[in-house]
């Protein structure tokens, strides 16, 4: 056995994640955010169902956050099955031993290489459920912002949940644009106009 040396990028190349730092920004997304997202949800379900003459459409914004929480713990769910099978070289060699990984290195990359497969078609399952939770929750706490017919300051409520609006809108665009832009598709209408969008108010600001 020889000493421990790195893969060989040039032979069969190692799966990793692209962009590179895809794993750990995703993770913080679906096991930190999407945990305080559900919360919040469930916790506005409570306050709606239990003073629904303060609302004006009770009825279905409970149904919409309810909704909204089940798809954000179907999204924890999904991340954790695909987490399950994302790891590197360098775990392997960790938890296996230099000498073992390098003797079993052809069936090692097969597994590997099997493994980001599921990983990749999981976590996309748990990003696209994140993201639709993510919309409904918005949608939801606007519905909630609506004034009902006899509320007080229905001005600033109908300001509200405008601001909520515009911000879900936004935030659908700009999801849509990032995954138009992961798959490369710069033939798209989206990505090619949110893209020179982003580029004149950069000149404008410079």
């Amino acid at each position: 056995m020889t000493g421990y040396r790195g893969p060989d990028s040039r032979r069969n190349p190692w799966k990793a994640p692209k962009p590179y730092g895809y794993g750990p920004a995703s993770a913080s997304a679906l096991f930190i955010a999407a945990p305080l997202f559900t919360a919040a949800a469930l916790s506005l379900a409570g306050v709606v169902g239990g003073a629904d003459d303060e609302f004006r459409w009770p009825g279905p914004i409970l149904l919409i956050l309810v909704i909204a929480a089940l798809i954000l713990v179907a999204s924890i769910q999904l991340a954790y099955y695909a987490r399950l099978h994302l790891y590197s070289y360098d775990d392997l060699v960790t938890w296996l031993g230099p000498g073992y990984v390098e003797d079993y290195e052809t069936r090692l990359r097969s597994d590997q290489k099997r493994d980001q497969k599921i990983w990749t078609r999981y976590q996309l399952r748990a990003v696209h459920a994140f993201n639709v939770g993510t919309m409904l929750l918005g949608v939801g706490i606007a519905a909630a912002l609506v004034p009902p017919v006899c509320g007080e300051q229905p001005k600033w409520r109908w300001a509200a949940a405008a601001v909520v609006c515009a911000a879900t809108v936004i935030d659908a665009i700009w999801v849509t644009y990032m995954h138009m832009k992961a798959l490369n598709h710069r033939t798209n209408w989206l990505y090619r106009s949110v893209r020179g969008l982003i580029e004149k108010t950069r000149r404008e600001r410079g």
